[in-house]
């Protein structure tokens, strides 16, 4: 389950780069600068995940600190 999650985090993370760096349409320099915020906030929590999953104390019931949205 968590692997999946890590997944999705680090797929979302990519697709977002992708657009920062070629973008599919014109941007505001507003929205640039929430994609990069957004991103650098999925990177957080994606090494937060990755930390608690090296961890032997790791319990599942921990994950709903972490959230997409």
């Amino acid at each position: 389950m968590l692997d999946n999650y890590i997944g999705i985090l680090e797929q979302a993370i990519k697709e977002n780069e992708k657009e920062l760096e070629n973008p599919s349409k014109k941007y505001t320099m507003s929205e640039i600068k929430w994609m990069a915020g957004y991103t650098q906030a999925l990177k957080d929590v994606l090494a937060d995940l990755v930390d608690h999953q090296n961890e032997d104390s790791f319990k599942y019931s921990t994950l709903y600190k972490f959230n997409l949205n």
